[in-house]
């Protein structure tokens, strides 16, 4: 589906999104959180570890609003496919163990390209009120 916003006309995504992203050896589709908030993408890093996004290319300094504190974090080049377009983005590497999605879809590939309706994914503007569950599972797959 795609919204008209000006002259132009952006795909619409929810707030959860299927995405494949590939390293050297290895791709997944993983459910990602589309969100705004964030500047840059963000991948966990076991998940980096297993595709093999290979070394970091520099690192970033990361604010956590929550904890109004600021992290270094290793930055790796990640090919990411979402509804049908593709990126070649700089993508922060974080342990993500602990949440339900291991991939944040931040505004360097969201900025210009797409607009976000939770309601298409969501029951409610909880994160945990998620429509498919089965989205949430993570697929790894050999390289095409």
């Amino acid at each position: 589906m795609c919204v008209l916003r000006g002259a132009e006309m952006k795909k619409k995504l929810g707030l959860t999104e299927v995405v494949h992203v590939c390293g050297a050896k290895k791709c997944a589709q993983v459910a990602a959180i589309c969100d705004t908030g964030a500047m840059r993408t963000s991948v966990d890093e076991s998940l980096a570890k297993e595709l093999d996004f290979g070394e970091s290319v520099r690192t970033t300094s990361v604010k956590n609003p929550s904890v109004d504190k600021r992290f270094k974090r290793p930055v790796v080049k990640v090919h990411i496919e979402i509804s049908g377009m593709e990126f070649d983005v700089d993508a922060s590497i974080q342990d993500r163990s602990h949440m339900t999605h291991k991939i944040i879809v931040g505004r360097d590939i969201l900025f210009g390209n797409f607009v976000v309706d939770v309601s298409m994914t969501h029951d409610s503007n909880k994160l945990a009120a998620i429509k498919d569950k089965d989205q949430l599972e993570v697929k790894v797959y050999g390289k095409c």
